[in-house]
């Protein structure tokens, strides 16, 4: 063995000798007894759970979607798609991430990277099988419990989802391996196939091993499970190629966002998430026309000075208006959890468009340089959003009208329902930026029999402007019923009631 990898190794087993004497440090029989326990739950728990779930949501209302002649392609499209997500990820969060203080003494020593990095990676890796596996196992509990498939279907297809969750590491992996050229054309790539993964006759990756309509289960599900080995072992050996200043830059920036959520700051910690513009230098903002358009304008070159985070909130924004829309089909308790986790992803995905709204509440208390107030600016700055939010959210609901099979007579309110709800969700990201610091009195201990609760008043307080957006939209979907007046109503007094709100905080933070 040379001299300096023999120096590299006695310096990491060194720093593992410290690590282990700590205190709560966990020995070996931990790790093993730790495992042990994740394996019961999941015998125990998990396949009941999710057996209990396949059969509740073997519905007539829900089963004709999972054996629909595109759900193959749809599953497939659905991967790549997120796969273009991850490596977008990738450029502010990777999967191979140490905290700060270990990304400075191990990660920036002498010691090989993929040595200190293989951990975290591993994590990492295992979260992307989960979030692969757990919806797929749980379409294909719900088809055999339907009768349509056997469970020799279930298990090839978690087999395949499992591979697929291997290969989207790797492609998380890449978004933080790239630069900003390589990251955008290898996402736009994966949109793209993903996109062509639609218009072909039959399913493959994943759509292969699908359990009803997969053309090849058993040989799709080798081929995934394959690839996903062969990739995840490339990533290992690429893990030397980590540059020292995007590990440093991501690990601090995650630590930060760490301390801020922890704190209860959670629009601070989204903040650190957000990359600092990197296209479109020279595009003039500024104008003549009037002050409507002008802003407009200025909001329109912001989104395109960050065209990775402007993409992700477009493609965020018609998923969620599509699931919105499709809450329309669906009856009962499913109904209103895809109207729910819709309303949730386009509310998330507005924060996107809104930075205008959150700079004219910063701008309170400081001399006018526009010749406006933070008010008007406030006002001016909604009119983009709005107008983007609602066309995207339109174009969302026509998607899922059409992916539904263009039922006659349900076009309108499929596409109404997220459109009338776009304008909502803007005005109240104007209501929540101007919510200001939380009040002392939210802190106060409030010792119960069950120990102190005074967390839930500080949760309520944080979440607020989340829970009112839920609440809008399942009023909305309830009014859906009566017909598209009544959303239209319902949906211009909610939007008059958050500018009332916003206007009031505004007031409340000047004084």
């Amino acid at each position: 063995m040379s001299a300096a990898p023999a120096a590299a190794s006695g310096s990491l087993t060194a720093v593992r000798e410290v690590w282990a004497q700590r205190s709560q440090a966990r020995t070996r029989g931990d790790v093993l007894y730790l495992v042990y326990v994740l394996a019961l739950s999941v015998l125990i728990f998990g396949a009941p759970v999710i057996r209990a779930a396949g059969t509740a949501l073997s519905r007539p209302d829900v089963v004709p979607f999972l054996i629909a002649s595109g759900a193959p392609q749809t599953s497939t499209a659905i991967t790549l798609v997120g796969g273009a997500g991850l490596v977008l990820l990738g450029a502010v969060r990777g999967p191979a991430l140490l905290s700060p203080f270990f990304t400075a003494s191990l990660a920036s020593s002498a010691i090989p990277r993929r040595s200190v990095l293989w951990r975290p990676l591993l994590r990492s890796l295992a979260v992307t099988v989960l979030v692969a596996v757990i919806p797929a196992v749980l379409i294909a509990a719900t088809l055999e419990s339907a009768g349509h498939v056997e469970m020799g279907a279930v298990g090839w297809f978690a087999l395949a989802a499992a591979g697929a969750g291997s290969l989207l590491c790797a492609a998380w992996f890449a978004g933080q391996l790239l630069g900003s050229a390589g990251r955008r054309l290898l996402a736009v790539a994966l949109v793209l196939l993903g996109v062509g993964a639609l218009m072909l006759p039959g399913g493959i990756g994943l759509g292969g091993a699908y359990p009803v309509g997969g053309q090849r289960p058993g040989l799709s599900a080798v081929v995934l499970c394959v690839a996903g080995i062969l990739a995840v072992g490339a990533v290992m050996l690429l893990l030397d190629r980590l540059r020292g200043a995007v590990l440093q830059e991501q690990a601090a920036r995650w630590e930060s966002a760490t301390i801020s959520a922890t704190t209860m700051d959670l629009s601070g910690a989204a903040g650190f998430f957000q990359p600092a513009p990197a296209a479109g230098r020279r595009l003039p903002a500024i104008g003549a026309g009037p002050l409507a358009v002008l802003y407009a304008r200025r909001d329109l070159v912001a989104w395109l000075r960050s065209p990775e985070r402007t993409v992700v909130g477009v493609i965020a924004s018609l998923l969620s208006a599509a699931a919105v829309a499709g809450s329309t089909l669906f009856t009962g308790p499913l109904a209103w959890f895809v109207l729910l986790l819709g309303t949730l992803g386009l509310w998330l995905a507005s924060g996107t468009f809104v930075d205008g709204i959150r700079h004219g509440v910063h701008t309170l208390g400081a001399p006018q340089l526009f010749g406006q107030s933070a008010a008007v600016q406030v006002l001016l700055h909604l009119t983009a959003p709005v107008v983007l939010l609602t066309a995207l959210g339109a174009l969302g609901g026509l998607g899922a009208w059409i992916a539904a099979g263009a039922v006659p007579g349900a076009v309108l309110l499929e596409v109404l329902l997220p459109a009338v709800l776009a304008p909502v969700l803007i005005i109240g990201r104007a209501r929540d930026a101007a919510k200001g610091p939380m009040p002392l009195s939210l802190s106060t201990p409030m010792p119960t029999p069950q120990g102190d609760i005074s967390v839930l008043p500080m949760l309520l307080w944080l979440s607020d402007a989340i829970l009112l957006a839920l609440v809008v939209g399942a009023l909305l979907l309830a009014t859906a019923s009566s017909g598209a007046l009544w959303m239209v109503v319902v949906a211009t007094v909610a939007s008059a009631l958050m500018g009332l709100m916003a206007r009031v905080r505004l007031r409340a933070l000047v004084s």
